[in-house]
């Protein structure tokens, strides 16, 4: 084969496991990956002139034919600066403002680029698309959370998002409020049993994983053991498909949780953004090959 490697721009944090796993999926496969990574061990530069249409980094000039960007959360979590978050969002904004109005290089999630995952519609979409979704109710009222499914067991998550989930009746007891009212609303719904099941999908492929935690949300000690599974739970490949069409997604992971009364598994939410090192290596490196292949398709 004589023709030149696939120019591919990897963007983002310089600490991510996620980026290093791509990346080395992209120089096995024979692609020509060029790494912008930003963070507290890397400082790059960049210039960009919109009318000009030049992009040089590192004074070398940059023309990717695909590209795969994450923001960089891992430099501000490791050192809690306000400045780490700052810098994050800047190179997150200048990466993708260049992308996004470059349509000729090949991109995940193009259609949805500047939209806001908002949860409470993504669930209106998902029971659209043909996925049971749990019992939920949005809202601050403090006695009508209270009394709605009184006597079952119910979880409380931020309505966007940046904190685990946790019981209803651990938050209520601990949070602050005005004659009963709470300072936001937030997103309640019924408590939901394992097995739990996460089903990515890259392009027009799906892959799915077994989750097992003994904790209510397992990002939170992250005590997790994964499990790929050879095929998707019947009957959420096609309604995970109808929702991510919909918004416009191309990459993204997908969680369910199983319905204690009736064994079925229940959509949860979807991010658009995923950590995804840990469970490609579950999978003995078939997500990266997928999203190498799709770049590079």
């Amino acid at each position: 084969d004589t023709r030149a490697p696939l120019r591919i721009l990897v963007a983002g944090g310089d600490q991510d496991p996620n980026l290093r796993a791509l990346l080395a999926t992209l120089g096995q496969r024979g692609a020509d990956p060029q790494f912008l990574a930003v963070g507290a061990h890397s400082h790059p530069w960049l210039a960009w002139d919109p009318a000009g249409d030049a992009l040089l980094i590192d004074g070398r000039p940059c023309r990717p034919q695909a590209a795969f960007v994450r923001y960089d959360v891992f430099t501000h979590m490791a050192d809690g600066r306000p400045e780490s978050s700052f810098r994050a969002g800047a190179w997150y904004t200048a990466a993708l403002g260049y992308l996004a109005a470059h349509q000729e290089v090949k991109l995940f999630n193009r259609r949805s680029l500047f939209g806001q995952t908002n949860k409470p519609y993504m669930l209106a979409v998902a029971k659209r698309a043909g996925l049971e979704i749990p019992a939920t109710l949005v809202g601050n009222h403090l006695p009508g959370l209270e009394a709605w499914l009184a006597g079952e067991r119910k979880i409380v998550k931020p309505i966007n998002g940046g904190a685990h989930t946790q019981r209803l009746d651990a938050v209520t007891a601990a949070s602050p409020n005005r004659d009963g009212v709470l300072a936001a609303p937030a997103i309640v719904q019924e408590e939901l049993v394992p097995p739990e099941v996460r089903v990515f999908r890259v392009g027009e492929r799906y892959f799915a994983f077994d989750v097992a935690s003994p904790d209510l949300d397992y990002r939170e000690h992250q005590n997790v053991r994964l499990t790929y599974l050879e095929t998707v739970p019947q009957g959420l490949e096609t309604g995970l498909a109808a929702l991510t069409d919909e918004v416009g997604l191309d990459f993204a992971a997908a969680d369910f949780k199983t319905c204690p009364k009736s064994g079925r598994l229940i959509f949860l939410e979807v991010n658009t953004s995923p950590m995804f090192v840990a469970f490609d290596r579950a999978a003995g490196g078939a997500l990266t090959a997928a999203m190498a292949d799709w770049l590079g398709g």
